[in-house]
């Protein structure tokens, strides 16, 4: 026979029974009050409503007897549009506290008496523009000197304050309501929340932990195999494309060689056209032999980023200066078609450094890759190392002549908000810098202006990150 989690009597019975029932006391108590509540916040916005659309109603009825006594002393038609276009607002809005009002007798039949003495005051504005057309200025300014229907205005006006005044100690007396409801009910739930959970407490904890672990192994296998099909997807789609660029580029060298040959035996007395077409095709030849380029470097950073995220760091010992002067060497080309002259100092004389050479060469090439269409033609970039004092540390200072950054870009270097300064850039080089670093268990960091050129810090232990094992 299985033994229960919890080994039930009578008294715990009891108690489960009686928490069943306070939680319902409690649920009970406080769907009351919160319908209650809505009540009373309901009626306090009704309330406000109305009073509001009355202060409305009154203003615009001061606005039309201002645009009417406009029109009656200057004559002005500007002055008579104004004073129908508020009658008319004044109609409209009366149409609406109407419909507001529909559903509280009391509300509804005050509002028909103010709307008797809005709509006789309207009458008494009307009738004097219509003596003023049939008779003239003369018979209708003594009518606005006795202040015809003054009266009428004042009761308007008392009927508007009498109505807020009574909407204010409704609103107070409602808030007192709402105020001891809310204690009652926060009491009562904080009652019945106690003596329930006492009861269930230690299961629901207990309960509650296995789920988040099951949760968190759940999400974590799940990442890893979502990782791990878009590594393989994304490695077999940059294989796929250096395959195929690669007949491209040979092409396009032997397409050079060709028109080379060719234009050498053609007649010197060809002229201007056969020079033309020569420095055409050179440029086009260039520009697509630049373009694939461009291309085989975005895919090695897709590559570079995947293998950093997928494969486990490697350490051993390494030469900075070999590393340096292999992504000099790479990127020797680009710096040529650029005018950019690439130049190391000082490396040879560092000691060696434990790290992950792959990585460490991915990190120094992704800067000098990024720093040279920064560089106008004519200009440098230089990387340059020294120990520090402590025979801890070695700095690999990236310096560079070019444009230098904006303090948005700089700012905004290794977070998840990157801009990239390259035109079509992703910022893929600067991620895969500071992953590297991160990796090491170095530092990063940045010095630059606009117009006086960038510098990258990097700080690396000369014995690796601590823990490593090589």
């Amino acid at each position: 026979m299985n033994t229960p989690f919890f080994p039930f009597n009578n008294k715990i019975h009891a108690g489960v029974v009686l928490g069943h029932l306070i939680l319902v006391t409690v649920l009970g108590v406080a769907l009351w009050g919160l319908h209650q509540t809505v009540n009373s916040f309901e009626s306090v916005s009704h309330s406000a409503e109305v009073t509001n659309s009355l202060f409305r109603l009154f203003l615009n009825l001061k606005e039309a007897e201002e645009h009417q006594r406009g029109f009656l002393l200057s004559g002005e038609s500007d002055f008579l549009t104004s004073y129908r276009k508020a009658v008319q607002d004044i109609q409209d809005d009366m149409a609406q506290l109407h419909s507001v009002s529909l559903k509280n007798d009391p509300l509804d039949s005050r509002l028909q008496e103010f709307n008797n003495m809005l709509q006789k005051r309207l009458a008494l504005l009307q009738s004097v523009l219509d003596q003023f057309s049939t008779q003239g200025p003369p018979a209708v300014r003594e009518a606005i000197i006795k202040g015809i229907g003054r009266n009428v205005m004042q009761e308007i006006q008392k009927f508007t304050l009498n109505m807020n005044q009574e909407a204010s100690t409704s609103l107070h007396h409602l808030h007192s309501a709402a105020h001891d409801l809310e204690s009652l009910t926060i009491q009562t739930m904080i009652v019945g929340i106690v003596l329930t959970l006492i009861i269930g407490l230690i299961t629901l904890w207990k309960l509650r932990q296995d789920l988040l672990d099951r949760q968190q192994l759940e999400r974590r296998v799940l990442e890893e195999a979502k990782m791990a099909e878009v590594s393989r997807l994304i490695g077999d789609i940059s294989h796929d494309i250096k395959n195929m660029l690669t007949p491209a580029q040979m092409g396009m060298n032997l397409l050079e060689e060709e028109l080379d040959e060719f234009f050498q035996r053609l007649p010197p007395a060809t002229g201007v056209t056969t020079q033309q077409t020569q420095t055409l095709y050179k440029d086009v030849i260039t520009m697509a032999r630049r373009g694939t380029l461009r291309i085989q470097e975005r895919v090695k950073e897709i590559a570079d980023a995947v293998k950093g995220r997928s494969a486990p760091p490697h350490f051993t010992g390494c030469q900075l200066s070999e590393i340096i002067g292999n992504v000099l060497e790479a990127l020797r080309l680009y710096g040529n078609e650029s005018g950019v002259s690439l130049q190391h100092q000082g490396l040879e004389t560092l000691p060696t450094i434990r790290a992950d050479q792959q990585r460490l060469f991915n990190a120094f090439y992704n800067l000098v890759n990024n720093a040279i269409p920064e560089v106008p033609a004519g200009g440098s970039i230089t990387i340059t190392g020294k120990l520090t004092s402590d025979d801890k540390h070695i700095l690999v200072n990236v310096k560079d002549t070019g444009r230098g950054m904006s303090s948005e870009v700089r700012d905004s270097l290794f977070t998840q908000n990157v801009v990239s300064r390259k035109s079509g850039g992703t910022g893929l080089g600067t991620k895969i810098v500071k992953d590297v670093v991160d990796v090491h268990g170095g530092t990063i960091c940045v010095d630059s202006k606009e117009g006086q050129g960038t510098t990258f810090t990097v700080c690396l232990p000369k014995d690796g990150p601590l823990g490593s094992i090589a």
